[in-house]
């Protein structure tokens, strides 16, 4: 029986950038870009949710400097 990994933001994370790395290692763009954006959607979750405008607004400029 396989053991279940506790999931947390933590692991979500780490393996989102292991397959970051994977991905630029094997030169697909787009999949870098997808593990890029994803973390960057957990990180607007970790921010502080009593002010829902400064989580949108520290997410866009997340996007904006990634592109």
């Amino acid at each position: 029986m396989p053991v279940k990994k506790k999931l947390s933001y933590e692991t979500i994370l780490d393996e989102l950038e292991e397959a970051r790395s994977i991905a630029l290692r094997n030169e697909s763009p787009t999949a870098a870009i997808s593990a890029s954006l994803g973390k960057a959607k957990v990180m607007a979750l970790l921010g502080d949710k009593k002010d829902k405008s400064a989580d949108t607004e520290s997410y866009k400029q997340i996007m904006v400097e990634f592109v």
